[in-house]
């Protein structure tokens, strides 16, 4: 190398200086190493923001390399509650309705199912507090995309039971679980039911509307709402201040204008002092 840099030096001296920028270009590109490849994972790791091409490839690719854990081919078990997987173009995963919650978190107890439906985007459900959690992925990791938009898993012991998106982790697409027994569910005063839901939506599916349940361990304010499959709210059914105790409460299968809700899925949203939940709701016409 010492022999051909001192006859390129010879050269130079003998070059006119446009010949000689001319030649230390050329020396400079031969002599440069290429960039070393892009990591398929860089997005992951510098929280950079990709396209939906490029989500698409990553979550693609991470899935060509590991198996898919927890999923299931059996008939998925009715959710007591849900998941939106990046609803309105966000990072979130939303349980609550409002984007502005850092992080989300579900309450269930023993032996119920909690369901992710996607919306946006390309991503993974992951459980665990992060990639660098040796126990990430154990118990499910699986993609959300518009291939894969649903994905149930059945939780049948108690914990808190975080989970993330790989590739979009450093944006805090986060959530969390948290799995009671029974007897841990906090009790209405004089009397020993949940607080929260009480029933689900019923008749689900339905034709027309629904009844639910619900309780509260002291009053306070109480709201109800209907939401469509992209997270928009088509129907309050309550928004009111409510005593302690045991509730019950009906849709009429309306939207706030009136009309009849066209078939498909719905989300009920229950928010209360010490509980904000989802439950599915199928509508058929």
């Amino acid at each position: 190398m010492a022999s051909h840099r001192t006859q390129h030096l010879r050269i130079l001296r003998q070059a006119g200086p446009v010949l000689a920028l001319t030649f230390i270009l050329a020396l400079g590109l031969r002599d440069t190493a290429p960039p070393a490849a892009a990591s398929p994972h860089a997005g992951h790791d510098a929280g950079m923001p990709m396209t939906d091409e490029a989500m698409q490839r990553w979550v693609d690719q991470w899935f060509s390399q590991h198996p898919e854990v927890g999923r299931t081919a059996s008939p998925a078990a009715a959710a007591a509650d849900t998941f939106l997987v990046g609803p309105n173009s966000s990072f979130r995963f939303d349980t609550d309705g409002n984007l502005s919650t850092a992080i989300d978190t579900a309450k269930i107890q023993v032996g119920q199912s909690i369901l992710w439906r996607w919306v946006t985007g390309s991503h993974t459900i992951t459980n665990g507090n992060g990639s660098l959690d040796p126990q990430a992925g154990i118990l499910f990791d699986v993609p959300s995309t518009s291939a894969a938009p649903l994905f149930t898993f059945t939780f049948n012991s108690a914990g808190t039971f975080p989970f993330f998106c790989r590739p979009h982790e450093s944006f805090g697409m986060k959530g969390v679980v948290v799995v009671s027994t029974p007897a841990g569910v906090p009790p209405v005063a004089g009397g020993n039911i949940a607080i929260g839901f009480t029933s689900g939506p019923a008749p689900n599916p339905s034709r027309s509307g629904v009844s639910f349940g619900f309780a509260l361990r002291e009053g306070g304010r109480v709201e109800a709402q209907v939401l469509d499959g992209q997270g928009r709210v088509i129907a309050t059914v309550m928004d009111r201040d409510v005593e302690a105790g045991s509730h019950t409460e009906a849709w009429d299968g309306r939207t706030r204008t009136g009309a009849r809700a066209p078939a498909g899925i719905y989300y009920l949203r229950l928010r209360l002092p010490g509980f904000a939940g989802t439950r599915r709701i199928a509508l058929a016409r």
